[in-house]
């Protein structure tokens, strides 16, 4: 009997293993070519894109903490097409292995590409089944394929650095936020909000590598959208005062002045942002609150805590009415007070835009900018003051 129950066991088991599919359509890992950025450039109406190809040996050896003994060889390809899929299918005529977008972390779209098929690309790539929704996103006015050359510090390999990473640089210095490909795509089709596409340009003079000047990636300034149309692009020179009303703000510099004289140099941290808007008959203001805690790392000229805490308020001030009239000037809304209306008071909002198709805002919209800065950190040393 026990033998009988055995043989049973065996010849169902021998069956299920049969009847399995197994492993027969794989492809060894070798025989991919792994996608790592897309790049999308418009010219003479036709489709150019460019890829970045993803070398597994450099991120192993960075990975397991060493380094490169030689810089990361770095593959671009390009392909051209009357459409986004003809351009990409352009490619599969030379590439030498199978092409996976599986694991694509940054999309970058020209300013050409922007202006002339925004609303287009966005559908594109949303429909393309490979690409996931998780991929950083860019704009960028410099060409694609020699962002996609520039490498980072110390032979790395090219997804340590900003195109791939920004998060890292971001902690330290946030400027500019980095944008995800389904936030994106989220804020461009609302109606009432402002797509903010953060530019990757070049910075060839601030480092060098054994004495030879070494191209490094950085932001450059920002695209933005409204209504689903690209209305502009502003520098990063005219954006210091965009990132003090972003509540995930998480460090930034500010420099103190007073009369052409630097007086310190403050770090900010920890925004607490309300706007409120405010009904005046058919007309809406909007009143701004910001408190920040700030930290003291530079002090050089002894001024009273009062005084300092003041001259860094204003200089924010400053820097968000910079910002918010530039916006105007391309016809955006930067820091999305019309959005803030929409959600509070939907009816009036859709009667003041028409619909969406026009700004709720003008030079006067803000009613009061309320900016506090509490300086609790001094660095090592106390501060004196007058």
């Amino acid at each position: 009997m026990i033998r009988h129950s055995r043989v049973v066991t065996f010849i169902c088991a021998t069956a299920i293993c049969l009847s399995l599919s197994g492993c027969w359509s794989a492809i060894e890992i070798q025989s991919m070519s792994y996608v790592k950025a897309l790049g999308i450039d418009f010219i003479d109406n036709k489709f150019t894109i460019y890829v970045q190809l993803l070398d597994f040996s450099n991120i192993a050896k960075s990975e397991a903490g060493g380094k490169a003994n030689e810089q990361a060889i770095v593959w671009i390809g390009k392909g051209t097409g009357e459409t986004l899929v003809s351009a990409i299918t352009d490619l599969f005529k030379t590439a030498q292995f199978r092409l996976s977008w599986g694991h694509v972390s940054s999309i970058i779209l020209s300013e050409r590409a922007i202006h002339a098929q925004g609303n287009n690309i966005v559908e594109m790539i949303n429909r393309y089944p490979e690409i996931r929704y998780n991929a950083w996103v860019y704009g960028t006015r410099s060409p694609i394929d020699k962002l996609m050359a520039t490498t980072p510090f110390f032979k790395l390999s090219p997804l340590e650095s900003i195109m791939h990473d920004p998060k890292s640089n971001y902690q330290q210095n946030s400027i500019f936020p980095p944008t995800l490909f389904f936030k994106y795509i989220a804020t461009f089709n609302e109606p009432s909000a402002t797509s903010y596409l953060p530019s990757l340009g070049i910075n060839n003079v601030q480092w060098e590598e054994g004495q030879v000047k070494k191209p490094m990636l950085m932001i450059n300034g920002a695209f933005f959208e409204y209504g689903k149309k690209t209305k502009g692009f502003i520098t990063r020179g005219k954006l210091e005062g965009y990132h003090w009303l972003i509540p995930s703000m998480k460090s930034a510099p500010l420099e103190v002045k007073k009369d052409g004289a630097i007086y310190g140099q403050l770090v900010i941290v920890q925004p607490k942002i309300k706007i409120t808007p405010v009904i005046h008959g058919t007309e809406v203001r909007f009143r701004i609150k910001g408190n920040y805690l700030a930290g003291m790392y530079e002090y050089l000229v002894p001024i009273s805590y009062d005084e300092m805490a003041k001259l860094a308020e204003e200089t924010i001030k400053k820097q968000i009415m910079l910002t918010y009239e530039e916006g105007l000037n391309i016809g955006v809304d930067p820091f999305e007070l019309g959005h803030k209306l929409r959600l509070k008071h939907p009816h009036l909002w859709k009667k003041l835009s028409h619909n969406g198709s026009q700004l709720v805002i003008d030079a006067k919209s803000i009613e009061s900018l309320d900016i506090k800065v509490n300086i609790s950190y001094n660095g090592k040393y106390k501060r004196q003051t007058q």
